[in-house]
């Protein structure tokens, strides 16, 4: 059985979204974590995530995230192409390859540039902060000095690379980010 389940608001200040694992956050430089390239208008938007949910045993989890959806706005979605950072040329890709998102600790965030070294920071003095613990209770962490916050929530079937999707409308502005687990 597949649900959405509402994640939280994330506060993007100045529109300038990355998506990381939190613990590649101490090292940020030397891993090259930046922003789209693609920005969106200042503002909160709301983040879900698209789970399945599985029988109870000693071996599945309860659910699963499948993707993460952060909304720009509510309208129908036109066209697909994939989030690039700088210096990513999808010309440069094999048909089945994509940039995206790496993990290590079966977990991705959401997050606006602005926190960026506050989070690296965060993440450093206490690691922990940013654990997930089931695939329905994603963990939000506040900054209240710039009113940003990062949402972090687990990746689908744990560590891997998940690339990151922008949803258009008909008239070309950005509807959403998806993260895609790539499950199934």
């Amino acid at each position: 059985m597949t649900d959405i389940h509402r994640a939280g608001v994330l506060r993007l200040p100045t529109g300038r979204l990355i998506a990381a694992d939190p613990s590649w956050l101490p090292s940020w430089q030397r891993l090259g974590i930046a922003p789209y390239t693609t920005t969106v208008p200042a503002g909160a938007y709301p983040v879900t995530l698209a789970l399945v949910r599985f029988q109870t045993d000693q071996m599945r989890p309860a659910a699963m995230v499948t993707a993460a959806k952060l909304t720009i706005r509510d309208a129908p979605v036109s066209t697909w192409e994939l989030a690039l950072r700088p210096g990513e040329n999808p010309a440069t890709l094999a048909e089945d390859e994509f940039f995206g998102v790496g993990v290590d600790v079966a977990t991705v965030c959401l997050f606006d540039a602005t926190v960026l070294t506050t989070m690296a920071r965060k993440a450093d003095d206490q690691p922990q902060i940013f654990e997930v613990w089931q695939a329905d209770q994603p963990v939000e962490v506040a900054d209240t000095e710039s009113k940003a916050n990062l949402i972090a929530f687990q990746s689908g079937l744990g560590d891997g690379h998940y690339p990151v999707w922008i949803g258009r409308t008909a008239d070309r502005h950005i509807a959403c980010f998806v993260v895609d687990m790539r499950v199934g």
